[in-house]
């Protein structure tokens, strides 16, 4: 996506400066981009910067956590602070690839919805049965999370197409992180009603573009597009979306899921588009999202982080979160036995911003962050 906005404005006769992360430590080679960018700027001979980002993320972790206000559980926030902290060096505005995976179906959530369809089908005792087997299946080494979305698809239930689709995305399945004492307060539900909602307004042809519409009426505004916003101006920088112009969606959101995508072929219609314009490369590489290693990270290079943020005390301390329930989450993943990388990352990011916006801060402040506050 933001390869297929780089070469338009090469070709538009720009001067094109681009930025993408390369990333350090436990399981980077698997998200690394920066070979793709630096064949497209020697393609087209713009000048490319290459930001790396480090495991050690405590300098910018909390920094983070108060730019977006609320709690906010994207894992992308990381790279995305370190770039646009990068760019507004420079510049003022940016753009950004942010909105080809909603318009031409690049995420596998999008096909994972339309095989739902096809599971729910199936008597319930069978997926009942197939989902309890897949349970016990243990991820492979290196944070892959195919296995994962394994078990989100046999576990997939509904008798709606939003609750399918929601529940092919559900990070947790039936376990309940919170405590005795909070479960009763808690309003439910309001994550299924909001889908259902949407859902009752989403088109009914084809398989993949209920999914693109619900992305859109929910995922795009509620996490892409709220982060990336926090988090640029935080550095005082503007990032503008051309993927998401809204003549652009208009024009293209109509298009039957048979010239979108292919079997088995996720954004055929951009590929075929971009097949002039992009390296070979491009095509054959795996999807990847604009995220770190953040299963490995967690296994290894942020295991101590987690076990400090996370400990059972703390936990029963904070009183919102089943402190056994925490700890087997945090064990199974370290262990490799399931990925958990979301829930994980989540529970941090809730807890970091519950501590910074209680008053419960720290007595001594880490220099570089502080700096990073005061804009220095």
């Amino acid at each position: 996506d933001s390869s297929a906005v780089v070469s338009s404005m090469a070709l538009g006769g720009n001067d094109v400066h681009a930025f993408t992360v390369r990333y350090r430590g436990s399981g980077a080679a698997q998200a690394d981009e920066s070979p793709l960018a630096s064949a497209l700027a020697r393609r087209y001979g713009f000048q490319l910067t290459i930001v790396d980002v480090e495991p050690d993320i405590r300098r910018v972790f909390e920094p983070i956590v108060e730019s977006l206000d609320e709690p906010h559980a994207d894992e992308s926030a990381v790279p995305t602070w370190f770039i646009c902290e990068q760019v507004a060096r420079s510049y003022k505005v940016a753009l950004v690839g942010t909105g080809g995976d909603e318009l031409f179906a690049g995420y596998r959530r999008h096909f994972g919805l339309a095989l739902a369809n096809v599971w729910h089908r199936f008597p319930r005792p069978f997926r009942a049965l197939a989902s309890a087997a897949g349970n016990g299946l243990s991820e492979p080494s290196g944070g892959s999370l195919g296995v994962t979305r394994l078990k989100r698809l046999l576990r997939a239930s509904g008798d709606t197409l939003s609750s399918r689709y929601l529940s092919v995305q559900d990070r947790l399945g039936p376990v309940d992180l919170f405590s005795a004492d909070i479960r009763p307060r808690i309003t439910a539900g309001f994550t299924e009603s909001d889908f259902r909602r949407h859902g009752l307004a989403a088109p009914r042809d084809g398989l993949v573009r209920p999914a693109l519409y619900l992305d859109y009426k929910t995922y795009l505004p509620g996490d892409l597009l709220h982060l990336a916003d926090r988090i640029s101006m935080a550095h005082s920088l503007e990032l503008r979306v051309p993927l998401v112009d809204h003549e652009v969606v208009e024009d293209l959101f109509p298009i039957p899921d048979g010239t979108r995508v292919g079997w088995g072929q996720p954004k055929r219609l951009l590929r075929r588009a971009m097949l002039p314009r992009l390296p070979a490369e491009h095509f054959s590489a795996p999807k990847r999202g604009f995220v770190g290693p953040t299963a490995m990270w967690l296994r290894n290079e942020l295991a101590e982080l987690m076990g400090d943020e996370l400990a059972p005390e703390r936990i029963r301390r904070l009183g919102y979160f089943d402190a056994a329930v925490v700890d087997r989450v945090r064990t199974e993943h370290l262990a490799g036995r399931h990925n958990h990388e979301g829930v994980l990352w989540s529970l941090l990011c809730f807890c970091t911003w519950r501590r910074a916006y209680s008053g419960a801060r720290p007595a001594r402040q880490d220099p570089v962050s502080a700096s990073i506050k005061s804009g220095d």
